[in-house]
């Protein structure tokens, strides 16, 4: 059962009283045919939606069996009562229940707006942020009064666009995470039970986190489980209260604490005190204003921030960020952040974490000196070509010259008479050989030689 084995976000004081049903559970002791045994009465609502008529308000809150029959302009009433759970309990609708009425009334042409009466110390996180997703996610002004709003039930109710405390004794707040468990191993040991654990063979981290709270050792369970889900919850929270929460409190706001009455609106947790009248008027005036807006409200908030519809902040994931350093700004709240504004059609801007910014002016430095690398390594490359060109054109040059001087030569050696004065052998001449001293006109051509060869 989800009793025995869930997690819940609840006050504790509630959890304690809480306590012996949940031993009557765990026993087999308890069965809801008892209740109706003992004179407790368990029937379903005879009606399933529920409004309050602006101009038939004397009649107070009535019941209907469809939507249709509901008159224009009414305001939809959601009661969220008890210990929170995702399906249907013996004492009341469960949130996903509750949650599929809210969309329907928020989608029919005759409801105008929500109010939603809570009166909850919390209750389990299976189910709760599709349900705060629901509330959060409505087209119509919806507004949460609180009589206890607490845990999970805050968590939910704060989705919405404004809180109305219920009164001087009203409960608010309770925002953070724990967990608490009895531990039967010795009285269970002293009855002659003794458990077995039996892990497979790749399962060894299976229940290891709660294998050590027993022994003692709350770390793992607080690192896996609870500061991840307290991580979520006050994302959510810091959220769906963007620019409202008192910036000097909000450490200890978040930490846990209830507040009671009037504290809660003077720290931001609420918006205002006020009756479940009140609560109404204020879904109306909102529905007004968005009628004269053309669909869009503003926030009861002094200090809301902006892009919202009905008051309420459409960029959950991004104002989650708000107030977040170091390894606190995760990826997977930059990706949300990013998807949302990718969903609001927003384009060419996106959100990087401090360490992915790091990272990528790391790689673009090095893409930059690799880039460097590369264009000197190319010029000298060029540089070298262009050098091996004028090599190649200097030789060819010199060994042209060199060819233009032999041939000068030959042609030279061959004229007789006071041209050469120490000819060569020439097909004319005997085979005397001449005196082997250097001419003149070997000199000359020589000079002739040298100069032509540069």
């Amino acid at each position: 059962m989800a009793v025995l084995n869930g997690f819940f976000l609840m006050e504790a004081s509630a959890i304690q009283n809480y306590m012996p049903l949940a031993e009557q559970m765990r026993e087999g002791r308890f069965r809801a045919a008892d209740w109706v045994e003992g004179g407790v009465e368990i029937t379903p609502p005879a009606k399933s939606y529920f409004v309050l008529t602006p101009h038939a308000a004397e009649l107070g809150i009535m019941g209907y069996d469809a939507l249709a029959d509901v008159p224009a302009g009414s305001v939809a009433v959601h009661t969220i009562e008890g210990v929170m759970m995702e399906a249907d309990t013996c004492w009341s609708l469960g949130t996903a229940s509750i949650g599929q009425l809210i969309q329907q009334a928020d989608a029919h042409e005759n409801i105008v707006a929500h109010v939603a009466r809570f009166n909850t110390p919390g209750g389990s996180t299976m189910g709760l942020e599709t349900f705060a997703g629901i509330i959060a996610g409505t087209q119509k002004p919806f507004v949460s009064w609180a009589q206890q709003m607490c845990s999970a039930g805050y968590w939910s109710g704060s989705s919405g666009d404004a809180i109305v405390v219920a009164g001087r004794t009203a409960m608010v707040g309770s925002i953070g995470t724990m967990v608490s468990f009895r531990d039967y191993s010795k009285a269970l040991a002293k009855a002659g039970v003794e458990d077995h654990v039996i892990n497979a063979t790749e399962s060894t981290n299976k229940n290891a986190a709660f294998a050590e709270a027993v022994k003692g050792n709350y770390k793992p369970i607080r690192e896996q489980l609870l500061d991840p889900l307290n991580n979520v919850f006050l994302s959510t929270v810091r959220a769906n209260r963007a620019g409202k929460l008192n910036a000097k409190q909000e450490k200890e706001l978040l930490s846990g604490m209830v507040y009671i009455g009037e504290a809660s609106v003077e720290n931001g947790l609420a918006d205002q005190m006020g009756s479940f009248e009140d609560a109404v008027s204020l879904a109306l005036e909102l529905a007004g204003r968005a009628a004269k807006n053309g669909g869009s409200a503003p926030s009861t908030a002094t200090n809301s921030t902006s892009n919202t519809m009905f008051g309420k902040n459409k960029f959950t994931a991004l104002t989650a960020l708000a107030g977040l350093t170091g390894t606190a700004v995760t990826t997977p709240l930059v990706e949300a952040a990013n998807d949302q504004l990718e969903e609001a059609g927003i384009t060419g801007v996106a959100l990087v974490s401090e360490a992915a910014y790091t990272e990528l002016v790391a790689k673009a430095g090095r893409t930059d000196t690799a880039e460097a690398a590369v264009a000197a390594a190319q010029k000298e490359a060029t540089d070298a070509k262009a050098a091996q060109k004028k090599a190649e054109d200097a030789v060819a040059t010199a060994e042209a010259r060199a060819e233009q001087a032999e041939a000068d030569m030959e042609r030279l050696a061959e004229q007789p008479g006071a041209t050469v004065t120490t000819p060569r052998k020439s097909k004319d001449k005997n085979d005397v050989e001449e005196p082997t001293s250097e001419s003149d006109a070997q000199k000359l051509v020589e000079k002739l030689h040298a100069e032509m060869l540069g």
